[in-house]
């Protein structure tokens, strides 16, 4: 079987068995047959750019581990070209290069995107576009959910949303090519560019689908970028079709660098390195002086990624031996 295929050749389609769920998901044969209880890590953090706090649900260690299951699975299922999310190939990066060449950009956002995904939507996906039976849709709904929306710390959330709106998406996406936009969509930001100016009314139509699915455009990141602008598209620049590091990036990485050279810390540095690929990968050749620092750590990073490789697999390890079931899963038919 190929390595990507239609949504019907998934092995999630048309499941009808727990013990056949468990398996697919790495886990002993007999997992759902108990109630299980997970509990989330919830904190916030100030946005990059100041403005107020992004709030955090991160899922325990051997539930991100299913979760991870759960969206290497979703992964391998066929999503639009225009798709620029959750796939291995594809990032903010590559979903800004779609529009680089092109001279009209428009940029909307969906407001609260994951809060606004409720439940009762997540598991008639899995009940309807996936087919499932009714007991294996609440399972899984379960399990990508928390408190009745999508944790934003979760490796499956980005796939699991994506499917849960993909026919309001593909309406989006014929409204693009009704007034000669090419569209992608990368979660929540969905961008359209044109050679030509972009008529008011595709805002309108695409308004209209998003409250007819009870979302909300987000206006702060609603754009009209024009012929001769400075684009910004999911983070990266866009001046006279080339790729730009945004300035605040800029900002960010130096402040950064001024704290490693201060404190030498590894977790600094690794983080600083991160950060460092990520914009190279807009502007390959910025920042040489903290490419060669980061470089002459090669040895320390390389460490601090192989221990914490295997005190992971030790973990799980851990885990799976003493086959301890701490999510608030609950096997039986439902909503609260």
């Amino acid at each position: 079987m190929n390595k990507c295929y239609p949504i019907e050749n998934s092995p999630l389609y048309r499941l009808r068995n727990r013990r056949k769920l468990a398996e697919f998901l790495n886990l002993p044969k007999n997992y759902f047959k108990e109630k299980h209880t997970y509990c989330y890590n919830e904190f916030s953090r100030p946005k990059p750019n100041g403005d107020g706090e992004r709030h955090f649900t991160v899922p325990p260690e051997d539930l991100k581990g299913i979760q991870r299951h759960i969206c290497k699975l979703f992964k391998r299922i066929i999503t639009p070209e225009w798709v620029m999310s959750g796939k291995k190939s594809c990032s903010y990066i590559t979903n800004a290069e779609v529009h680089l060449e092109h001279r009209f950009v428009k940029t909307m956002d969906i407001s609260k995107f994951y809060d606004s995904a409720q439940r009762s939507r997540i598991y008639q996906m899995f009940s309807q576009t996936f087919n499932m039976a009714s007991d294996i849709a609440w399972i899984m709904t379960e399990l990508v959910t928390y408190n009745g929306t999508l944790p934003t710390g979760s490796p499956s959330s980005q796939l699991i949303i994506y499917w849960t709106y993909c026919g309001m998406f593909q309406r989006i996406n014929e409204l693009a090519e009704e007034y000669n936009c090419y569209f992608s969509l990368y979660v929540d930001d969905m961008t359209f560019s044109s050679d030509f100016p972009i008529k008011a009314i595709l805002r309108d139509g695409v308004s209209d689908v998003l409250r007819k699915n009870g979302l909300l455009a987000k206006s702060k990141k609603d754009h009209y970028y024009q012929v001769n602008d400075f684009k910004v598209v999911t983070g990266v620049g866009i001046k006279q079709g080339k790729k730009l590091v945004l300035n605040s990036k800029r900002k960010q990485i130096i402040e950064l660098y001024a704290k490693c050279k201060k404190s030498s810390n590894i977790y600094q540095i690794e983080k600083l390195n991160g950060t460092l690929c990520s914009l190279r990968q807009i502007e390959p050749d910025i920042f040489p002086e903290i490419y060669r620092y980061v470089h002459s750590y090669e040895q320390e990073l390389k460490k601090l990624s192989r221990d914490r490789f295997y005190r992971s697999k030790r973990e799980k390890g851990r885990y799976l031996s003493k086959h301890i079931h701490n999510v608030g899963i609950n096997t039986e038919q439902g909503f609260d």
